[in-house]
């Protein structure tokens, strides 16, 4: 009987210890590792983010340009608004590139 006592204290204490020495030293660690990590995918995305949105504002700066002054079925007002995304679009790509 008294080796069994000493057993379970024995493993007892060796599950303290542990139990101790990790929430000490690894803990710590995994959370500062948690941050890093997070940090880094997080400027992953966004980087990804603005290489997708700089492709597809090329891309429609490249397909739709401004009509010439005398191309027919262009008023003048729908003439503005397509400048107006355009220059919408300009701007999308200067933050990007920021």
């Amino acid at each position: 009987m008294p080796h069994i006592v000493w057993t379970l204290l024995v493993a007892a204490a060796t599950a303290v210890v542990a139990a101790l020495a990790t929430g000490l030293f690894v803990t710590p660690r995994m959370e500062a590792r948690k941050k890093r990590l997070g940090d880094v995918h997080a400027a992953r995305d966004a980087f990804s983010a603005h290489m997708t949105r700089i492709a597809s504002v090329c891309a429609l700066l490249q397909q739709i340009q401004l009509p010439a002054e005398n191309e027919p079925g262009w008023t003048p007002f729908m003439r503005e608004r397509l400048a107006g995304e355009r220059e919408r679009w300009w701007q999308q790509l200067d933050d990007s590139t920021r």
